[in-house]
């Protein structure tokens, strides 16, 4: 493998600005100078002033870690936490099908690198964790995953159907639709080497899961092997039980919470960065999970009401909700990450673009609870060059950032005008001229001698002008014939480097790559030598 640094891609503003250390979104948090040795040094003895649960939280994660027969690297970091001087690298996604599209796969190896790194140079115990978002309701962002099938892309969706708002985290996965959706992906790629293991593999991984989360779970810790990678579910009782006194405190200044995120978000968007997520004064930033339904909480004349009606509750009766049924109380974007910084020792969290936006409107919400917003460190973003693709950028002298940002369809385009015949177009236009200039004489003479005729004679021409419009696009269908191999390679680099007019990243999964190199391919990308430094990276196979 060759790692290459490039132009970081457009994200949103604020992401972009961010990377890019503009004051004006650097405000917006506690740690801004993420490059800098000294911010984490601060950062340590910051959090060496603070207490965090951190008995509990190694008997919680050793049982729940344990579950998933997870390696003795990972109980070691664990066990880690019960130092003093430890910290986390920590950051999440969802339980994606399959773990989802390529990016998961990036922060997680963000996660464990920067991890090490930051032990390397601090000198003190950095535990990578990874925080899956299985409180997470919306089963149509992890129930798919795209295929490449005779050249177009196609989405799968398992078969499996879900009417409720449903955690992931109790959401039971259909095993024979799982089944039945894995042999359908894999049809669609070519067999190699490495595809019996994988198949294999997945169906002891899924024979052995309850849910979607635990699903996700074993495949993480089967491609992330001997990595000490710790594994957390936000949505897990256990984890809920250690954050209650939290959740109390989230319940009890829930007024003061929502009004400080919302004016910080009034504040961003009068900078002209839009409103990262979507809020009003009444939200209560909390969900409350009935019936396996998950029902967003806002607060009405000193209530706290399902958005819809579902439920009502005084401050008093969802205290004792929290209390008797931790797990009844569920987090959303702007109590989740005040939820970790309780629980967590957070030496930096690794975020996404649109995390890194949204995340700039909880300062003043992490400073209520008196928090600090840790050092948000974007996590890698990265581009997979196969040798065909590279081989094919090399043919046609391709500028792969431009690639990268904009695809290559216009540049297709113009190397196939190139060598199409100027005449074509000329020569069309001059026969339809021709023709009319013939026909036109003709058509006033039938309309001359029948008025009622002027329909049918300017129908006739119109069916005369179509088919020499037809013959001229049969010739242009012959041409690009002709250079179907070129265009065939050109839709190779399209698909393999911008998907959909997407990155790549966002749309691929990474079973295609195991599928071609094996599971070697991660530990390849977890040995390169990465530059923490906001710049695109790009890794030719």
């Amino acid at each position: 493998m060759e790692l290459l640094d490039v132009s970081s891609l457009p994200t949103n503003k604020i992401a972009s600005h961010y990377m890019k250390q503009n004051d004006a979104v650097l405000n917006f948090f506690d740690y801004p100078d993420i490059e800098n040795k000294e911010t984490y040094i601060n950062r340590l003895n910051e959090l060496y002033h603070k207490t965090f649960p951190r008995q509990k939280l190694v008997n919680y994660l050793m049982e729940y870690n344990k579950k998933f027969t997870a390696d003795k690297e990972t109980l070691q970091n664990i066990q880690k936490l019960a130092d003093e001087k430890s910290v986390v690298v920590i950051g999440g996604q969802q339980a994606g099908l399959l773990t989802g599209p390529l990016y998961t796969i990036h922060k997680i190896i963000s996660i464990i690198s920067f991890a090490k790194k930051a032990e390397k140079q601090l000198q003190v115990p950095v535990v990578p964790i990874f925080w899956v978002a299985g409180e997470d309701h919306d089963f149509a962002e992890i129930n798919h995953t795209f295929v490449l099938k005779n050249g177009k892309i196609e989405k799968r969706i398992i078969g499996q159907k879900v009417f409720k708002k449903c955690p992931a985290s109790i959401l039971n996965i259909d095993q024979q639709k799982a089944k039945e959706w894995i042999k359908e992906v894999f049809s669609t790629l070519t067999e190699t080497e490495y595809t019996n293991d994988l198949l294999i593999h997945l169906d002891e991984d899924l024979s052995g899961s309850k849910t979607y989360v635990d699903f996700f779970i074993k495949i993480v810790f089967r491609l992330f092997k001997n990595q000490g990678l710790v594994i957390v579910d936000s949505g897990d009782v256990g984890f809920r039980q250690i954050g209650l006194p939290f959740i109390k405190m989230l319940i009890k200044q829930n007024d003061e919470l929502a009004k400080q995120v919302f004016t910080s978000q009034l504040a961003v968007s009068e900078l002209g960065f839009g409103e990262p997520i979507e809020i009003h004064e009444q939200n209560a930033h909390l969900f409350y999970v009935k019936d396996g339904d998950r029902i967003l909480l806002e607060r009405k004349n000193g209530k706290f009401v399902g958005k819809n009606n579902e439920c009502c509750f005084t401050e008093n009766e969802l205290l004792t909700i929290a209390e008797q049924n931790p797990s009844s109380i569920s987090n959303n974007v702007v109590t989740r990450p005040l939820l970790q910084e309780y629980i967590f020792p957070t030496l930096a969290f690794i975020a996404g673009p649109g995390e890194v936006a949204y995340w700039s409107l909880l300062k003043k919400a992490f400073h209520l609870f008196g928090l600090k917003v840790p050092p948000i460190v974007p996590r890698l973003m990265m581009s997979i060059v196969d040798r065909k693709t590279k081989k094919y950028l090399t043919e046609f002298k391709l500028d792969l950032e431009e690639v990268l940002q904009k695809g290559c369809g216009q540049m297709k385009e113009k190397w196939f005008e190139s060598r199409r015949p100027d005449s074509i177009d000329k020569t069309a236009l001059q026969t339809k001229n021709a023709i009319k200039k013939a026909h036109d004489p003709l058509k006033e003479l039938a309309i001359q001698i029948d008025p009622g005729l002027k329909d049918l004679a300017e129908k006739n021409a119109a069916i005369i002008e179509r088919q020499i419009q037809f013959l001229k696009e049969k010739i242009e269908k012959s041409i690009r014939l002709k250079y179907e191999v070129e265009m065939n390679k050109f839709n190779h680099i399209e698909n393999s480097l911008k998907p959909l007019q997407a990155p790549q990243e966002r749309i691929w999964n990474i079973y295609y790559y195991l599928n071609e190199y094996g599971y070697e391919f991660i530990e390849q990308l977890l040995h390169l030598d990465y530059r923490w430094n906001g710049n695109h990276k790009v890794i030719f196979l």
